[in-house]
């Protein structure tokens, strides 16, 4: 996992069918982009809380050693 900030979502994962993802994930938090708002068509699914949290911690610990 790069940078310890990635975040893999398993399909064994309690939180997978909510993410509305179809199979095993890696949520990349480093590898973000800015685009315009009209291009995207929608969302496929949300975040757990808790993981959002964890994944939230590990970017803020990365960004404080950069």
């Amino acid at each position: 996992m790069s940078r310890n900030c990635d975040e893999i979502i398993s399909e064994a994962d309690a939180d997978f069918l909510l993410s509305g993802l179809k199979t095993t994930s890696l949520i990349r938090v480093t590898r973000l982009a800015v685009v315009s708002g009209d291009i995207l068509l929608g969302s496929i699914g949300k975040v757990d809380p808790k993981r959002l949290l964890v994944i939230k911690n590990r970017l803020g610990r990365w960004i404080e050693k950069v």
